[in-house]
């Protein structure tokens, strides 16, 4: 490794101990590899920074998010738990479920982390402590079902990497629906386990087809969300962005006129909200990209994958060895700036050594990176959860094991079984 890569990486990494935004350190961390140990001039960074961002499918991540921040202040997730508890309710650990079925319909409509597990845990993680559930153990399950909003389209990080990538937008789209659903299984099975053993009572007795016909009416507006994302996409009526665009347009709708539930000021609240993420977002997308180039330039992603193919030219164990650089990363780095570092390193990998899909990888990527979501010291669903909640970090980490382990075993299943990543796009798009 080359003293510019050292600098580059002991830089960046004293800089986050010290606490400095990731964004800041990236970009310190560049300026210090090439003022002290490179040839190339401190424009490098200016230039990086504006061409990194000068993508047309980027538009797309501030409209998803202001639809997402809409949608739960114009009530639409109200009406989408009162599905949720209609079809699961009655069950044992009823309250529980109803949270992951909400996440997985709200992730449906929202595509963000944060929105899903704020929207959906401002309701039901108090009812699930009502109903028997400690406060870690309710809180830890949100955050893990707070984070499928990253699979389940229409999803953020898919759109970025789709850009990073250069992997069809629409495709990891549907690459995403069946692993999201298979999450939310996996964890509606923990979370029945665990009301089994602890003999929670269920949060309704009510389980006739009209009370789940009339709250599917209800709910059918936020739903229809999906069609016009999804099925604008697959049927080549419009771009990720311009389905973001509609859902924006949707959700004014549904929230403003028909339920009337959202105000003016909501919506300048929204608007708010969304530029904050979108600003944090675009900023760490520019602020690897230095970082990024520098790696490049030295050849760090070439000398990985040599390291790798010398430890194994298994592809089992290759997927093994990228799955756990990819969950310790994910535990410590966000999602945005781990993709635009990662893809670069582990996707000729997976394509020309591995022969994986690149909607398999690109899957099973924001899927590894989005359990560090939900677990310590970086994960947004995890803080999100925790302020909602109002409960310790550490009590909560004491409690995720068996959700974490849920989703590594799904993962495992994505990584090693095309069909359930590939099924889909192969059926609607590749024909």
């Amino acid at each position: 490794m080359s003293p510019m890569i050292q600098a580059l990486l002991i830089c960046f990494v004293i800089t986050l101990v010290v606490g400095v935004p990731i964004s800041v350190a990236l970009v310190l961390a560049a300026a210090t590899a090439i003022v002290g140990f490179s040839h190339f001039s401190l424009d490098l960074i200016p230039r990086s920074l504006v061409s990194a961002t000068r993508s047309f499918p980027l538009l797309a991540v501030p409209f998803f998010v202001l639809a997402g921040s809409l949608m739960s202040k114009g009530g639409m997730s109200d009406r989408l738990i009162g599905l949720a508890r209609s079809i699961v309710g009655h069950m044992h650990g009823g309250v529980a479920m109803v949270s992951v079925v909400s996440c997985m319909l709200f992730a449906a409509v929202s595509g963000s982390t944060a929105a899903t597990t704020a929207a959906i845990g401002i309701v039901l993680i108090p009812a699930m402590i009502q109903s028997g559930y400690s406060r870690g153990a309710a809180t830890s399950l949100q955050a893990t079902a707070g984070s499928i909003g990253i699979i389940i389209p229409p999803s953020v990080p898919f759109v970025l990497l789709g850009v990073i990538g250069g992997i069809s937008i629409g495709e990891l789209f549907l690459g995403g629906v069946l692993p999201g659903i298979t999450i939310g299984l996996a964890l509606i099975i923990v979370a029945y386990v665990i009301a089994r053993v602890q003999k929670h009572s269920p949060s309704t007795s009510d389980t006739s087809l009209s009370t789940v016909g009339r709250a599917l009416v209800r709910a059918v507006l936020p739903l229809l969300t999906v069609v016009w994302v999804l099925g604008g996409i697959v049927g080549g009526l419009v771009t990720p962005t311009e389905a973001a665009v509609v859902a924006v347009i949707w959700a004014l709708i549904v929230g403003g006129v028909v339920y009337r539930e959202l105000t003016l000021r909501d919506i300048g609240a929204a608007l708010i909200d969304s530029t904050k993420v979108t600003g944090i977002v675009v900023l760490c997308i520019g602020a690897t990209a230095p970082f990024a180039w520098l790696l490049t330039a030295e050849e760090v992603p070439q000398q990985i994958a040599g390291g790798m193919l010398g430890l194994s030219a298994s592809p089992v164990a290759l997927k093994l060895m990228m799955l756990a650089i990819l969950l310790v990363i994910g535990t410590f780095l966000d999602l945005t700036p781990a993709m635009i570092l990662l893809v670069p390193i582990l996707m000729p990998i997976a394509q020309e050594t591995v022969g994986m899909d690149p909607v398999q990888f690109g899957v099973m990527l924001v899927l590894a990176l989005g359990i560090g979501q939900s677990t310590p010291p970086v994960g947004i669903a995890l803080f999100v959860a925790c302020s909602v909640g109002q409960a310790r970090i550490g009590e909560v980490a004491r409690s995720l094991a068996p959700f974490l382990l849920a989703m590594i075993a799904v993962l495992l299943v994505t990584a090693y079984w095309s069909p359930l990543t590939t099924a889909l796009p192969v059926a609607l798009l590749r024909r």
